[in-house]
Order: C-alpha cells, then sequence, then structure tokens
C-alpha cells in the first residue's frame, strides 16, 4: 500500500504512463489529494468579495428570474477559479492514465475509461456510470500478474534467487 506523498509524486511522475497497474491506493489519496485542493480553492472563491451576489445571481436565476452575469468576484475569488481550471486543465492527462492504470490492476482493458467518459455527458446514465466507475475501483485488483503487469501489491520473497 502506498503512503499519500508517494501516491501523488507516482501520479505525477506517470502523467503519461498508461502502462502497468496501479492499486487501489495510488488511486484514492491521489482522489483525496484533489478533493482538499479543490476544497482550498472553493473555500478561497466562497469567502471572496463578490460571493453573496454572485450566489444571489444563481439562486435568481433557479427561481425562475433573469441572471445578472454582471456580478464580480473578488480578486481572491477570481484568481482561485482561475487556479481551479488549471489544475483541472493539469490533471485530465495523468486522471485518465490514473484509470487506465487501475482498470488494467482489475484485470480490464483501459479503453474501459472512454466508455465511462462518454457516458458521463449523458444525463442519469453519466450519474449511473460515475458510480458504477467508483464502485469497480472500491475493489481490489486481481491477485498475481495479470496480462498488463506484476501485481503491485506483491512482495517478491526470491529476492535474491
Amino acid at each position: 500500500m502506498l503512503d499519500f506523498g508517494t501516491a501523488v509524486r507516482s501520479y505525477y511522475r506517470n502523467y503519461t504512463n498508461a502502462d502497468g497497474r496501479a492499486q487501489r491506493s495510488a488511486y484514492w489519496w491521489v482522489l483525496l489529494f484533489q478533493l482538499i485542493i479543490y476544497g482550498v480553492l472553493a473555500t478561497v472563491v466562497y469567502m471572496s468579495d463578490g460571493f453573496s451576489d454572485w450566489y444571489q445571481m444563481i439562486k435568481n436565476a433557479a427561481e425562475g428570474g433573469t441572471p445578472d452575469f454582471g456580478v464580480q468576484l473578488g480578486i481572491s475569488g477570481n484568481l482561485a477559479l482561475t487556479l481551479g481550471v488549471f489544475f483541472a486543465i493539469g490533471n485530465f492527462l495523468p486522471q485518465i492514465m490514473l484509470e487506465i492504470r487501475r482498470f488494467h490492476d482489475l484485470g480490464q482493458s483501459g479503453w474501459l475509461v472512454l466508455v465511462f467518459r462518454i457516458l458521463g455527458v449523458l444525463p442519469v446514465v453519466g450519474n449511473i456510470a460515475g458510480l458504477v466507475n467508483i464502485i469497480w475501483f472500491i475493489f481490489p485488483g486481481t491477485v498475481g500478474g495479470n496480462r498488463y503487469g506484476p501485481d503491485p501489491l506483491r512482495k517478491d520473497p526470491d529476492v535474491f534467487g
């Protein structure tokens, strides 16, 4: 099992690597890392100047009113939103590669990532597909080697043989 720091470093080091397998901890530690980053950025946005006006605009639109798109966030809110967008763009490819390696660990084709991404844009079906994907990633990988590589959790007892 990988620790938090090792999982995040491995995630960025393997940002173009679709070969091999990724154990559960590699996936879930990276997901936690991303949630922390997005949580911090969202907190800055919510605390920035202009958020109450932004919230009111969304509330008016939800109640059938005409939204006023002239609402401005403060400098810190705009910076946090911009950083969030860059973080999302910068993590797109590494996330795809990690998911491919996670499917490999489960003994499945990496092309399933594409299937789940396409299904993810469909209303209702996308929610169900996302839930199935998350549940699938909870399961442990195949024990021992598979066609995608050796078991990342297996310790080779015959080190000197």
